[in-house]
């Protein structure tokens, strides 16, 4: 690596561990892995959805969100179904726990991300997404190369800004 690279790694590097941080304590502080409520949270605003639907939605792998589900059905706090139009669809929906849980959540999620962010200026935080955005549409798009030099295969665009956490 070039020293001219080495800041810029860094900066990549201490987002991983920031974003790994924030996982962590989300978990403790809400009792919910962030997987998890992502998913929670999409069901509360969509109400009953497709399997499918939640992958695009949520961007995220169909293995890891059908894990998730099965986990989440054990727990009763959701209920799946075949689609009662196109039986290769499971739909997902939450039961009344389910409902539960995500209204106990939202409250104490509002402040997490206040205490989270507290020590940040509305100013810094503002400059923030907005250098996060930067980056996701950098890397959504498909504008990096691929090591051969060669165009990288396009990502899967990101969808409109969703509120998932």
């Amino acid at each position: 690596m070039m020293p001219a690279e080495l800041p810029a790694f860094k900066v990549i590097q201490k987002l991983g561990r920031t974003y790994r941080a924030m996982l962590s304590s989300f978990d403790a502080s809400l009792g919910q892995p962030l997987p998890r409520w992502r998913i929670l949270l999409a069901l509360h605003q969509q109400g009953e959805v497709s399997q499918k639907q939640l992958v695009e939605d949520l961007r995220i792998d169909p293995a890891a969100l059908t894990r998730q589900v099965k986990a989440m059905q054990n727990l009763g706090l959701i209920v799946r179904r075949p689609d009662e139009r196109d039986n290769r669809l499971t739909n997902v929906s939450l039961t009344q726990q389910g409902i539960d849980v995500v209204l106990q959540i939202l409250p104490r999620r509002a402040a997490f991300f206040d205490q989270m962010l507290s020590d940040l200026s509305a100013d810094d935080v503002e400059t923030l997404g907005r250098l996060l955005d930067k980056l996701e549409r950098r890397l959504s798009t498909g504008m990096l190369d691929a090591p051969s030099g060669k165009s990288g295969g396009r990502l899967r665009a990101a969808s409109p800004s969703t509120d998932t956490a």
